[in-house]
């Protein structure tokens, strides 16, 4: 009888094994040369290989837009053919989306103590964050790796582990630039030791691929990329990526009318330049909301909370000037705080509030193709629903994150020293 657990377990473990190579597989093998993955592979050879980084792009392929870091870290997919290297980072966004759930469920528990403590918030949470795994699943993409980065330094920072906090987030960050919003978070509300240990860390991720490529290489590989990439963001053309659920798409589509033979999402028409007023002023609020209530909970020493971290999530997908369905996979932690929050805790209004939002994470989680249908699938992301729900959701966390009645008790994790 003692053998019992242990067998099942055992079998419980051979049976997802085999669910995640049947899922695995068919992603793996459905990738060439112009899909997102290849993408990824071709960097890592082109890395080893010495061949250029950002031109000389095979015909068909999709142009890299991130760090010659990332580059570094996706050399080991040379070692394999383009499917074999897919299934294989297939069945780790597998594992790290698992990984991520529990992360998401040790974290709560520290951060937000007077939480709904029943499972049910964790499990909707999940539910309605799937599509956006399983988005990012099917495209073979780096986003699950890069949360799980996020949320296993999150973790580390609420145990003291400073160099595995720092070393976690800035290594996001290097992957992928948008965690730059955790590596700010931790600077202001992280031990002092984790703040020093950043520096010496980014500066690691940057010289390392610089020195490994040559130095006069590796130096123009970095201006090369700052131009093909983040020299065309950096003024927010809200032009870009029309397409995604970020603040810039969301005013584009709102006010903005299409491409020749797009359909029409527009219900307040602005021109050009009024429209890129509209954007420009709605970024900078949403940065310094973020970055003023993260600068008041340090100087209030408060400790740190669940609310403030969907915050921080909620301010990088609005502000990234990507986000498309395949990056919305931080939603689970967000959706999961939310979900997880006591009504009366926010007062007579909160029951409303909390119907609201449950509404806009319903409309959000529930609207994937294959379950809503196409027409409902457009609506909700040509009008924006899930940017709006994400806007709402943070200027609540904005006005929430550090309250007494949200934050976690004495015995959790302590102020910044």
């Amino acid at each position: 009888m003692s053998r019992t657990p242990g067998l099942r377990r055992a079998l419980l473990a051979l049976g997802a094994l085999a669910l995640a190579l049947a899922l695995a597989i068919p992603a793996g093998r459905h990738q060439r040369i112009g899909e997102d993955f290849a993408v990824f592979w071709q960097a890592g050879k082109n890395f080893a290989s010495g061949a250029p980084l950002y031109h000389g792009y095979l015909p068909g392929a999709r142009p890299l837009k991130y760090p010659p870091f990332a580059a570094l870290v996706f050399t080991p997919l040379a070692l394999f053919s383009l499917s074999v290297a897919a299934i294989l980072v297939s069945l780790l966004n597998l594992a790290l989306w698992v990984a991520a759930v529990r992360l998401t469920r040790d974290i709560l528990a520290i951060t937000l103590p007077d939480r709904i403590a029943t499972r049910l918030p964790l499990v909707l949470g999940t539910v309605l964050s799937a599509q956006f795994f399983l988005d990012n699943f099917h495209h073979v993409q780096m986003n699950g790796i890069t949360f799980y980065l996020v949320l296993y330094g999150i973790r580390a920072c609420l145990r003291d582990q400073d160099l595995r906090a720092a070393g976690a987030l800035v290594g996001a960050t290097a992957l992928k630039i948008t965690p730059i919003f955790f590596v700010a978070w931790l600077v202001i509300r992280g031990r002092r030791r984790a703040a020093l240990l950043v520096m010496p860390i980014a500066l690691g991720c940057l010289l390392v691929p610089l020195v490994l490529r040559g130095p006069t290489r590796g130096a123009a590989e970095l201006v090369e990329y700052y131009h093909t990439f983040l020299e065309g963001h950096q003024h927010g053309e809200i032009g870009s990526y029309t397409a995604g659920q970020n603040l810039a798409a969301l005013v584009s589509r709102m006010t903005r009318p299409p491409d020749a033979g797009q359909r029409s999402f527009q219900y307040l028409p602005a021109g050009a330049s009024t429209a890129q007023l509209i954007y420009k002023v709605g970024w900078i609020a949403v940065l310094l909301g973020f970055l003023a209530r993260l600068l008041a909970l340090r100087v209030r020493r408060r400790p740190i909370g669940a609310i403030e971290l969907a915050m921080a999530f909620l301010a990088a997908l609005l502000l990234s000037p990507i986000t498309f369905t395949t990056h919305l996979v931080p939603l689970l932690f967000v959706f999961t705080t939310a979900l997880s929050v006591r009504p009366s805790a926010l007062g007579r209004t909160g029951y409303v509030l909390a119907a609201v939002l449950g509404l806009g994470m319903a409309a959000t989680g529930l609207s994937g193709r294959d379950l809503a249908g196409r027409e409902v699938y457009l609506a909700v992301g040509g009008y924006s629903v899930i940017a709006w729900t994400m806007l709402l959701m943070f200027g609540v966390a904005v006005a929430l994150a550090g309250t007494s009645r949200l934050g976690p008790s004495l015995t959790g994790p302590r102020p910044p020293a």
